[in-house]
């Protein structure tokens, strides 16, 4: 394979000039087949990796060349970290066994031998990144794994290897010149790295030389290259899928044809899923009428969430189906499909019996490397998630499968390209969406939603659908948000001289109120900076106050998602929420494919200077967010500030002529005391006062350092911007 890739292909795009040599006769017996546009199309995307891959090198590269609080100062390590001894794990997050996942295997919680030190909330690492766990200066990748939890004075990660002291100890005191070893008064001293993932390069790299290769499938390079129009059965009688399928009467009209467009797909068919339209419920019968006609399927996703919502789907089902990946990784429901729930094999027979047998095989896309995928071809090919997973990553499965089918939704999260030579280049257009603009009738559009009310779906119908969208019911289009209790909201101002009757929070909480705007123009609510980090305190203040007046009203948490594009804003309001353990806190990445009856927006800029940064003028990370909301979604935000963006202007003038934009008084964020809500609320000024001296210690510790802009930008994306290959790399550790 090595030999294919450093002698074959790369040559057929620089070309060769000596063609006496014997490198000559390997290039012309590697590259012959391929036409001048498709060898110009591999060098664009062998380039756009090799971009991609020069980058990952220099992440990778400081963990073994930059101290502790070097890299600390730029965000992605924790440095002079000691166990919590006292710390142990709570059921809910300790592992159930060894044989639980390959990476979570151990619960360790750290915290900093300094206790003045900085804030843990601010920097680039948040819960669910993967970190490397290293003692300086002997010991270095002790163990890998992920953050499961973090506050302002520790951290909590799940490991694959143990981490005791005296065996540590032991090890340092024995190696030459370590005299002078790290330690806190006899304790281990830690550091914690972001792990820059640089594994998934190789493989990314492959799929994309798979398709060139001599033998290779020359209808996929015809398909995906040179945009060969995808040919279907006209008459369902010539279909055997389509001639044993049964009826699926739980299916609405766009649901049955998206079915059907599957079942007559000679080459490929594409779904465009709107929000809340159904998609993985139209996966699943896709699937279970595949199989009912003796087909196999390769299903595939961008993360392991979709994979397993799917399968999730299938629980009923009389069908096998072989779930692949980390134990860890995979949702509890479908565990039972994994190989670590099957009987242990103790012949070759009966493990080829194992893998080969399914009819549905479920992963993601950069899980394919398993020995399976070396023995296995399938049927058909269904990618859910496909407008979000970059072209060479999405090829990956493909080629596996005779058929395949892609689902996603270009209106909704891409491949983030901030690059302009790479956005130039096109990275950040997807299989999905190259596809789909050449052939549109391939494509079949699910229009009908099954989440959002009417006044919620009027947003993205009418700034993104062009009206496409529908409630899928009366039932749907008139949902509402009902307090339980209407007694918390009545008792806000008994403890204070304002009055009830004009109660901003009243008019929020109010049931016809279903999507609206709350603009905190008068109120002192200007964003911020830690470091090169954006925060906005006062408006996290505003958005922990309605989060507690709704759960006090008797909303449960799992109702309510709250929703930032900017990851510290999201630390900053876990901070205030850290009571409220159910309640989800996202950004919007990782809110897509999630839905909750109310979702709160914080949209975090306001400033004099109407800098509204890169991330609120994505259009499609708005969308998203918009459309997580069933019944309310409350945005809260800068109208004089955020107007400056194209589609927020349409926005304004949208909720302007709907009359949803509410206008806070100058002491919005001062009216309503909610001291004694529980226990552990207090007023205004002082919750204020806690993220003040937290941020103190932080920007003490740091020093002016802190304050200058990094050369990665204002987010933890942002590290990755410009860099979607390496997204798909990281988005496989979600």
């Amino acid at each position: 394979m090595h030999l294919n890739i450093s002698l074959g292909i790369p040559q057929a795009v620089e070309g060769v000039e000596d063609t006496t040599s014997d490198i000559a006769d390997i290039y012309d017996l590697k590259t012959g087949h391929l036409t001048p546009s498709q060898a110009a199309f591999f060098k664009k995307w062998e380039a756009l990796i090799s971009l991609e891959e020069k980058d990952l090198v220099r992440f990778r590269k400081e963990l073994w060349t930059m101290t502790a609080p070097e890299r600390e100062e730029k965000g992605r390590c924790f440095s002079d970290m000691v166990l919590d001894l006292t710390y142990r794990p709570p059921d809910a997050i300790k592992p159930t066994s060894q044989k639980e996942g390959k990476i979570h295997r151990l619960t360790y919680r750290f915290v900093k031998s300094n206790s003045g030190g900085a804030s843990l909330l601010s920097g680039h690492m948040g819960v669910g990144d993967a970190v490397v766990v290293s003692v300086e200066p002997g010991l270095l990748a002790l163990a890998r794994g992920f953050v499961v939890d973090l506050t302002p004075d520790g951290v909590v990660l799940g490991v694959d290897h143990e981490l005791d002291e005296d065996l540590i100890l032991d090890r340092l005191r024995g190696r030459p010149g370590q005299d002078g070893f790290a330690h806190f008064d006899d304790a281990v001293v830690f550091r914690i790295d972001k792990d820059e993932m640089f594994g998934g390069m190789a493989r990314i790299r492959d799929n994309l030389a798979q398709l060139f290769y001599a033998g290779a499938d020359s209808r996929m390079l015809e398909l995906v290259v040179d945009l060969a129009k995808p040919q279907f059965i006209v008459d369902a009688k010539e279909s055997q899928v389509g001639r044993t399928a049964p009826a699926s009467s739980h299916l609405n009209k766009d649901q049955r044809v998206a079915v059907q467009k599957v079942l007559h797909a000679e080459d490929y068919a594409l779904i465009l899923g709107m929000p809340g339209t159904g998609k993985t419920t139209v996966i699943a019968a896709v699937i279970t009428q595949l199989v009912e006609a003796g087909k196999t399927v390769l299903l595939s996703s961008y993360t392991h969430s979709a994979v397993d919502n799917i399968l999730m789907k299938l629980n009923g089902s009389d069908f096998d189906v072989l779930r692949l990946g980390n134990l860890d990784k995979i949702h509890p429901d479908v565990q039972h499909r994994t190989m670590a729930a099957r009987p242990v094999a103790k012949t070759i027979e009966q493990l080829e019996h194992q893998v080969m047998s399914p009819p549905v095989v479920a992963t993601t896309c950069l899980t394919i490397d398993h020995p399976l995928f070396s023995k296995r071809t399938f049927d058909y090919c269904i990618v859910d998630e496909a407008s979000q997973i970059t072209l060479p990553t999405c090829l990956g499965p493909l080629r596996f499968a005779k058929k395949f089918v892609l689902v996603g939704d270009h209106f909704q999260l891409p491949p983030l390209v901030k690059n302009r030579a790479a956005r130039k280049g096109g990275l950040d257009v997807s299989l999905f969406r190259r596809l789909s603009d050449a052939h549109p009738d391939a494509v079949v559009d699910l229009t009908h939603q099954y989440r959002m009310n009417s006044d919620i779906m009027l947003l993205s119908n009418k700034l993104i659908y062009s009206n496409r969208l529908k409630c899928g019911s009366d039932a749907v289009a008139s949902q509402r948000l009902k307090l339980p209790s209407q007694k918390f909201l009545e008792s806000l101002h008994a403890r204070s001289t304002s009055h009830n009757a004009h109660c901003w929070m009243g008019q929020l909480m109010d049931e016809s109120c279903n999507a609206v705007f709350v603009d905190t123009d008068n109120v002192p609510a200007h964003d911020s900076r830690v470091g090169d980090l954006v925060e906005n305190q006062i408006e996290a203040h505003l958005v922990h106050q309605v989060t507690e007046c709704l759960l006090e009203c008797g909303i449960q948490q799992s109702q309510i998602g709250v929703i930032s594009l900017y990851r510290q804003q999201l630390k900053l309001l876990s901070y205030l929420l850290q009571d409220r353990k159910e309640l989800e806190i996202l950004t919007a990445d990782r809110s897509q494919g999630r839905d909750k009856d109310c979702i709160i927006i914080s949209m975090v800029r306001s400033n004099d200077e109407g800098q509204i940064g890169e991330l609120v003028k994505d259009w499609r990370r708005m969308n998203v967010s918009f459309t997580r909301a069933r019944s309310k979604l409350i945005i809260i935000g800068s109208r004089k500030t955020l107007q400056r963006a194209p589609l927020l202007t349409e926005f304004f003038e949208l909720m302007d002529g709907q009359g949803w934009i509410l206008t806070l008084p100058p002491d919005a964020h001062l009216m309503h005391d909610f001291g004694g809500a529980t226990p552990k609320k207090r007023p205004a000024t002082d919750m204020l006062s806690d993220i003040s001296t937290w941020r103190h210690h932080n920007r003490k510790e740091n020093g002016e350092k802190s304050k200058r802009a990094k050369v990665f930008g204002a987010t933890d994306e942002s590290i990755l911007v410009g860099r979607p290959l390496l997204q798909d790399i990281a988005n496989d550790r979600k």
